[in-house]
């Protein structure tokens, strides 16, 4: 059965691809040929019955044929014909064999035609070249000139037939006038075929070129499409009034916005008000440089990603604007390696100034405490100098904390690191941490471990003082209870992930900012030092810790440890 395209495909492929031979034309493609007989078929009907119906008042068509009405007569045919092509058409069988069988329809046709009105004079002439033209655009030079041949024959025996009386209409007389006519228009006949068989040539050519740009525009259009969904960056571009028109993969996957949801739509929606403001305020015409920005972007998860925007204009042909292409990437790395720095480098500063004070504060802070347990022991006192003795004893004890504290965050003591198992180790803490004053009756404490040995080279002292005081500060989190979830296991590229999760207060962007400040601590009574320890102790063993919390949401606590093979190619 053959297939309906559309009009435009049709005008492309009718009349098209033709060959030159029969053998050709059947490797056009059965479908191919099947359209244009197609086509063929509507046409004829159509030429035929109009040219019918148009010269019935003009009285060129004889009243009757045979015992019929002529002209009611060929318009019963003419669709009775119709439908039996577009029966056999259907069938979708032998195609070619019913190209050959139309063919030869047509010219008995246009015979029975041309003899029924006045032979050489007949308006009917024409539709031999019409038979012609598509001989030739169907089957190429030879069928062209198949066409021509047969329509001369036809047209000669119709004029010779008219010469011996033996057709209605009279003859002609004079045998040179009957050969000049019958040659001039055999002349007329071969060079519609020639220039039929020429045109299908062209049409041919252009069709062959016209498919090779196609498939170079196709297969433009599929790179370009491949390489705009390769781009490791986000890529979109929008109209003028900010609506999305494109938007990549790598664009889905950094704002976790799948494609279908945000096409069509404002970019506001997607990456917030301050990219598309800062557009409206710039002149990007003006500055041959594309705009940049940053600037956090609140995912639909919950969690946040540091992108940075290049916007550039869209322009067409004509060099006008009609959007903007905005290209961006994940700067979240880089911003969190930016804010260690700067911890290093403000925790580098003061640990010079502190190493100095420390000791200064130290000294004479032992002779004051021990002058006092002397004065302690030689006076008898009454109650209340006695508490203030006490007083002065245990804040003495609680400044030499705090100053040991300052001593290690200025000039820790040296990691020596070992091979440790882990997995014990955090059993160990969990133990320990179990069974401390700080676990309260209303507080869960839980350890996962996905592998029963983690293997890493590290201080075991120094882990568990990492440990510890996570854990507390986990706990201090929770003031009316709750749960501690701690995990561990080992990461693709075979280091060490440790996991502390709480459901307590949580924290702000403004606390999270100030995590690993010395003197810090969102806890009361606390010197605000723990986390700065910690993230030196984990600066020493090569690893990372990462922070992802909110206000009444709790705190997740990320550590990562680096594998023991990266610690002995170093070593």
């Amino acid at each position: 059965m053959a297939k309906s395209f559309p009009l435009e495909r049709v005008i492309l492929q009718s009349w098209n691809r033709t060959a030159f031979a029969p053998g050709q034309v059947l490797r056009a493609g059965r479908e191919d040929l099947g359209q244009r007989l197609f086509w063929m078929i509507v046409l004829r009907t159509a030429v035929l019955f109009l040219g019918l119906n148009l010269a019935r008042p003009l009285g060129i068509l004889p009243d009757r044929l045979g015992p019929l009405p002529f002209v009611p007569a060929f318009n019963v045919f003419s669709v009775t014909l119709a439908f039996a092509y577009l029966a056999i058409w259907w069938s979708n069988r032998r195609p070619l064999m019913q190209l050959y069988f139309q063919i030869g329809i047509d010219l008995c046709i246009a015979t029975v035609l041309v003899a029924s009105t006045r032979g050489s004079e007949s308006p009917f002439l024409s539709f031999y070249l019409l038979i012609i033209i598509y001989c030739s655009l169907m089957l190429g030079r030879n069928g062209g000139v198949m066409g021509a041949s047969l329509s001369t024959i036809l047209y000669a025996g119709v004029i010779t037939l008219g010469r011996l009386r033996l057709l209605a209409e009279p003859g002609i007389a004079d045998l040179s006038t009957l050969s000049f006519r019958v040659s001039f228009h055999a002349l007329g006949f071969f060079s519609v075929a020639l220039l039929g068989a020429h045109l299908s040539q062209r049409l041919r050519r252009i069709q062959e070129e016209l498919e090779q740009k196609i498939d170079s525009l196709e297969q433009l259009q599929r790179l370009t499409k491949h390489i705009v969904s390769s781009i490791r960056s986000g890529l979109v571009t929008t109209d003028l009034d900010g609506n999305i028109t494109l938007f990549n993969s790598t664009a889905e996957e950094l704002t976790e916005v799948a494609r279908g949801a945000v096409l069509n739509q404002p970019l506001r929606q997607v990456i917030g008000d301050g990219l598309w403001d800062k557009i409206h305020q710039s002149d990007l015409f003006r500055d041959a440089r594309p705009l940049r920005y940053e600037e956090w972007l609140v995912l639909p998860g919950g969690s946040r990603r540091f992108l940075g925007y290049s916007v550039s204009p869209l322009l067409d042909q004509e060099r006008d604007l009609i959007g903007y292409i905005i290209s961006f990437q994940d700067l979240t790395d880089i911003k969190l390696l930016e804010e260690e720095i700067r911890i290093k480098d403000r925790m580098a500063a003061i640990g010079r100034m502190a190493a100095g004070i420390a000791h200064e504060i130290r000294n004479p802070l032992a002779a004051m405490r021990g002058s006092v347990e002397i004065l302690r022991s030689h006076l008898q006192l009454n109650g209340t100098d006695e508490r203030l003795l006490d007083i002065l004893i245990r804040e003495s004890d609680r400044l030499n904390k705090f100053v040991e504290d300052f001593l290690v965050f200025a000039r820790p003591a040296p990691c020596v690191r070992k091979p440790l198992d882990l997995a014990l180790l955090l059993a160990d803490s969990v133990t320990l941490l179990k069974n401390s004053v700080d676990v309260r009756e209303r507080h869960t404490v839980r350890l996962d471990l996905a592998d029963p040995r983690i293997q890493v080279l590290g201080d075991a002292d120094k882990l568990k003082q990492v440990f510890w005081n996570l854990a507390q500060n986990a706990l201090r989190a929770m003031p009316t209870g709750g749960t501690l979830a701690i995990s561990a296991g080992t990461m693709e590229h075979g280091g060490a992930e440790i996991v502390f999760q709480d459901n307590g207060t949580g924290m702000d962007e403004e606390d999270k900012a100030q995590l690993f400040q010395p003197f810090h601590s969102n806890f009361s009574g606390r010197t605000g030092l723990g986390l700065s320890i910690i993230f030196q102790i984990v600066e020493d063993h090569q690893g990372r810790i990462h922070f992802e919390s909110a206000k009444g949401k709790g705190t997740k606590v990320i550590l990562h440890l680096p594998p023991a093979t990266q610690w002995s190619q170093r070593a």
